[in-house]
């Protein structure tokens, strides 16, 4: 199968498609044909080993992981002799969490990494969830987020911002979000009450108390 392989840290130059070996399906495992997959955050910061704690984690020298792509959408090909949830034929999407290896033509993950694609979402909208919506439900459950909060959405246009808006309605907070002059109106269309345009006010200036800030960009300070 053809993958995205990188063997050094570098630029976007030291990934290269390559021939790799297809993977086989363990008892407990389903075998995804991937028809979608992202390049996030994540990703840059393994190509890059920025910061420098990522070479103390995934290889100091050089990477011990060597396909990149944390979430997909696609088929699955075959099932695992203990897979009870799924079959082959249906569409799913999914993370390969730490392990990585979406930035390829098939993907072995376990069935608890997937759930069934919605019919009205394609491959491609479905493959760009996990990362930015999980990260923001984590954290707004971890905060303990009540219906009617007001909270703050710093980086409200971003990946993980752009989740963490729609998922803080759905929990009834009134959500103010924090972006930049072009993204005022996709953060209002994302069901924003309030939008605050950094470049031309400090949201932590002027006066405004909220009940929950959420930076997902680290730039607010503390």
């Amino acid at each position: 199968m053809k993958a995205a392989v990188y063997r050094r840290y570098g630029p976007p130059e030291v990934v290269q498609v390559q021939d790799v070996e297809k993977p086989a399906p363990k008892d407990n495992e389903v075998l995804v044909r991937i028809r979608a997959t992202t390049v996030c955050a994540a990703d840059w910061r393994l190509r890059t080993a920025n910061p420098f704690l990522v070479r103390l984690m995934f290889g100091l020298l050089r990477p011990k992981i060597n396909v990149l792509g944390m979430e997909f959408a696609g088929t699955i090909e075959s099932v695992g002799k203990n897979v009870t949830s799924f079959h082959a034929g249906d569409d799913v999407f999914g993370s390969t969490g730490v392990k990585f290896g979406a930035h390829a033509e098939y993907v072995c993950v376990p069935q608890n990494a997937l759930a069934m694609k919605p019919a009205t979402m394609t491959h491609e909208e479905a493959a760009a969830v996990l990362f930015g919506a999980i990260s923001a439900l984590h954290f707004l459950r971890k905060a303990r987020i009540q219906a009617g909060q007001k909270v703050l959405i710093y980086g409200a246009s971003g990946s993980v911002g752009t989740f963490a808006v729609q998922l803080a309605k759905h929990f009834g907070a009134h959500v103010t979000g924090v972006c930049s002059t072009a993204n005022l109106e996709l953060v209002k269309s994302l069901g924003a009450d309030a939008v605050v345009d950094y470049t031309r006010e400090d949201f932590s200036s002027a006066g405004r108390i909220y009940d929950m800030v959420v930076d997902t960009v680290g730039m607010s300070g503390f």
